[in-house]
């Protein structure tokens, strides 16, 4: 079985909070592999919903993913105002709805949290993936 098409990543997206010079942003990198090809569709939807809400999430300054279908992985790279606002975010709306509807379907996840400045954004998926390793 050689699995579904590549996707390309998804660039990276602008949220509504607007960082200001030498302000400290959170960092959220993950690797999420999906345990079984069946759920890339079911995570697909689920991302396209997650996107939306991020768009309108407070403190958030920007996000991007980047699919890799062959391998069953997704990874997310975001930025936030700070803690409180990625967390608020993560409990609620869809993000939350997700958690529960694929839990038991993702593998061995890895989230990293780091920080970054203005002059970060748009964050590299090069030093994202160094973040990972």
């Amino acid at each position: 079985m050689t699995g579904p098409p590549p996707m390309p990543t998804l660039p990276w997206t602008s949220g509504v909070h607007q960082p200001v010079d030498g302000e400290q942003l959170q960092v959220l990198t993950s690797r999420l592999p999906l345990n079984r090809y069946s759920d890339i569709v079911r995570f697909l939807r689920w991302t396209l919903k997650i996107r939306s809400q991020l768009r309108d999430a407070p403190g958030c300054v920007g996000y991007t993913l980047d699919a890799r279908l062959f391998s069953k992985t997704f990874w997310t790279l975001s930025a936030w105002s700070d803690q409180e606002a990625m967390n608020n975010f993560v409990r609620s709306g869809a993000h939350a709805q997700m958690l529960a509807d694929m839990a038991g379907r993702v593998g061995n996840p890895s989230f990293v949290d780091s920080t970054a400045t203005r002059v970060d954004i748009p964050l590299s998926w090069k030093e994202a993936r160094i973040r990972l390793t």
